[in-house]
């Protein structure tokens, strides 16, 4: 009977571990619908944003445009890199892949001679990097939809002063910057994309393909849009790793769900035959007393 006791907890405990996957499975669908529409609402805006930026570098000459985050070093020594996981886990292979993704980027760079400044955002990318070994010059927390603006602020602050080489800040200079995150495609698939930020060059294809007037003039609105570009950029990679990680955790609670429901079967299969072995045993055992009164 104990053993029967014992596949009963157990049934038990794996019920109510399958309640939890499916709530939160249920509330990851909720979130997603959500942060699907902020991702796909937020590259009209990026696209056309970076069309005018390609407009006006290709309407002024290239010792006028020479800007700051334009500035291309003559040889690169440090390159910074920003990390976006999430805070939490419980989300299938959303950090692993990023968290696998960094330690590859650092390897191949150390092995060039480059040193690599990371910014780690969200904790998952923070604890792996400092069990791994690898130096964070600065991080921040996992952004939500609600505090992407707030974080891709910041985040865009530090890496132009890093690349700029602004003193005051007391961060180190890089020479070149790019981002590491989960591009999201659809709830079946999120792929790990690395995109450079700085120097910042338009995405290839943006350019309208007219000759518009800009006023006041392009060199203005250049310095300008460029820091509204930057963050703009960084703005639709954040949601799209809100996305990706909201669309893990629902696929990953609903295999988590399923396989606990195949277990229970198992279970109540086990402890159905482990019941009729123990009623047969107890009618054997009648038996045979009765057939030794006789």
């Amino acid at each position: 009977m104990g053993n029967l006791k014992e596949i009963r907890n157990r049934i038990k405990t794996v019920k109510s571990t399958r309640k939890i996957t499916s709530a939160m499975s249920r509330i990851a669908s909720a979130q997603l619908v959500k942060a699907q529409n902020a991702a796909t609402s937020a590259r009209p805006y990026g696209e056309r944003l970076e069309q005018v930026v390609s407009d006006l570098m290709s309407g002024i000459d290239a010792d006028e445009s020479l800007n700051p985050l334009l500035a291309s070093p003559a040889e690169v020594k440090t390159v910074g890199l920003v990390v976006l996981t999430a805070d939490r886990g419980l989300c299938g292979g959303f950090n692993a892949n990023i968290n696998r993704a960094t330690k590859n980027f650092v390897k191949q760079k150390t092995a060039e001679g480059v040193k690599v400044e990371i910014i780690a955002v969200g904790r998952k990318s923070e604890s792996y990097l400092r069990h791994e070994g690898i130096a964070i010059t600065s991080k921040h927390p996992a952004p939500e939809l609600k505090t992407i603006v707030d974080v891709s602020k910041a985040v865009c602050a530090e890496t132009v002063a890093m690349f700029t080489g602004s003193k005051d800040t007391g961060l180190p200079h890089v020479d070149g910057f790019y981002l590491l995150y989960n591009h999201f495609k659809n709830v079946l698939v999120q792929e790990v994309t690395n995109l450079p930020l700085l120097p910042f060059t338009p995405a290839e294809g943006e350019a309208g393909g007219l000759t518009p007037v800009f006023e006041p003039d392009p060199k203005a609105l250049l310095e300008h849009l460029l820091p509204v570009a930057l963050e703009s950029r960084v703005q639709q990679a954040m949601f799209n790793s809100v996305a990706s990680e909201i669309a893990s955790r629902r696929m990953a609670m609903d295999s988590a769900t399923d396989n606990a429901t195949e277990l229970i079967g198992d279970l109540t299969l086990e402890y159905n035959r482990e019941r009729q072995a123990a009623i047969t045993k107890e009618l054997m055992e009648i038996i045979g007393g009765a057939e030794a009164l006789k």
